[in-house]
């Protein structure tokens, strides 16, 4: 199973580089990668501590809270897929997919946990 991930996920790279951020293709992809987490968990979105995608999700919420802080301003999706991409964090997909919120309201959270 972890080979699978692998290689969904560096054809997610392959696909952004080649179509977009935003193209159909890269889009697919990060719905198989999802799709194939889900499988995985068996039981929708509920990860362990010590997870990989657990980790990295936490490590991108306080880089995404550490970005909005330095500049005063929450990112866009663009500007967030960019960054994490450069910093290997997960994109706005997978973040949403794992709040259960969508980029808006992800927004907000963040934007009230810091107190803006």
């Amino acid at each position: 199973m972890i080979n699978d991930f692998e290689k969904l996920r560096k054809k997610l790279h392959e696909a952004i580089e080649t179509s977009g951020l935003h193209s159909e293709q890269t889009e697919k992809i990060s719905k198989r990668y999802n799709k194939l987490i889900n499988s995985y968990y068996q039981n929708e979105k509920q990860y362990s501590e010590d997870n990989i995608m657990c980790i990295k999700y936490r490590e991108s919420i306080k880089c995404l809270k550490q970005i909005t802080t330095d500049f005063m301003k929450f990112p866009t999706i663009k500007e967030w897929n960019h960054y994490a991409k450069e910093n290997d964090l997960l994109n706005s997909e997978s973040l949403k997919y794992m709040s259960g919120n969508s980029w808006h309201d992800l927004r907000n959270r963040i934007l009230s946990e810091l107190s803006y």
